[in-house]
């Protein structure tokens, strides 16, 4: 099994950029009719899961599958090595809460249990076919692209009251021993989003959050079965490694009902492949009606140094 087998019962395949901007369009509507938000993440191979680095590199590093006490445990050594470095604070905003010291941590490169999100639609279509290169060569240019939809209207910790005081604090709420603060169970069988203040202009440029949760398990706080479906008609389900193989949060898969009038499901992942052969019209196209490049979107001195100059050869 593969991701791509995992996303392929649920996706809705784009070829052009006005299938893209229909498609959008159609989500926008659900959001605006059935009063919901969502969050968009895209990858320019559509056949890669949804990992965090974290997550991803932990796996390349032992070969194991990764449970959420290898990423706790991974997670808590790099925070402690951060603070010994000293990064943990400045003199302008003394000590940074948790979330805030992942954050920069994210921006930085360094590896951490979030995923990138935006809270533009536009602008994941742009990740999804944005150009990248490899030591001085276009790479993922032949390969379909990936956008996710997620619902996040009832995940958004900023609008949860409950949960907003995650912002704050200064240790990992979800290492916490207070099942109050949530529950294991919780914990990897739900997701959560966070748009975070403007830290620096690249979260502000990209209208940027993050998408976050525990390594998926297979019971929810009710006891009753956490299971992801092989197929739309829920008939068959995937193995928890299965899932783990293609998510490294517990997010159920949905098909996008395109037709007028559908309501879009509750906490909903929505799937959109897009073809390769539509990459390059739909990133020019994104240029000349936002700006949309990597000058744009990557606004600092690190985005510069990634893709000031690509075609220069590295080793």
């Amino acid at each position: 099994m593969t991701p791509s087998d995992f996303w392929q019962p649920f996706e809705v395949e784009i070829k052009s950029f006005f299938e893209l901007q229909e498609v959008l369009g159609q989500v926008m509507d659900k959001a605006v009719s059935d009063n919901r938000r969502f969050a968009w993440r895209g990858q320019s191979n559509a056949g890669w899961g949804l990992q965090a680095s974290l997550n991803r590199r932990l796996h390349l590093t032992s070969g194991k599958t990764v449970l959420e006490g290898d990423l706790v445990k991974r997670e808590g050594q790099i925070l402690a090595e951060l603070h010994r470095w000293g990064l943990h604070a400045s003199h302008s905003t003394g000590r940074l809460p948790i979330l805030s010291q992942l954050a920069m941590l994210q921006h930085y490169g360094a590896p951490t249990r979030f995923l990138d999100i935006t809270f533009n639609a536009w602008v994941g279509a742009w990740f999804a076919v944005e150009k990248k290169w490899s030591n001085g060569e276009p790479v993922h240019e032949d390969i379909d692209a990936r956008l996710f939809a997620v619902d996040v209207t009832d995940r958004l910790i900023n609008e949860q009251r409950e949960r907003r005081s995650w912002e704050d604090v200064l240790t990992r709420p979800w290492t916490a021993t207070d099942p109050e603060l949530i529950s294991q169970k919780e914990w990897t069988t739900s997701v959560f989003a966070w748009k975070p203040p403007s830290l620096d202009g690249r979260i502000a440029a990209q209208n940027g959050g993050f998408l976050f949760g525990g390594v998926p398990t297979t019971e929810k706080p009710d006891n009753k079965r956490f299971q992801l479906p092989k197929t739309s008609t829920g008939s068959e389900h995937w193995t928890i490694d299965e899932v783990r193989q293609s998510t490294c949060v517990a997010i159920r898969p949905n098909v996008f009902n395109r037709a007028k009038g559908a309501k879009s499901s509750t906490g909903a992942l929505y799937s959109f492949r897009i073809k390769a052969d539509a990459k390059r019209d739909i990133r020019e196209r994104l240029d000349r009606l936002f700006g949309y490049r990597h000058s744009t979107i990557y606004p600092d001195y690190t985005g510069f140094a990634s893709f000031g100059t690509p075609e220069l050869k590295s080793y």
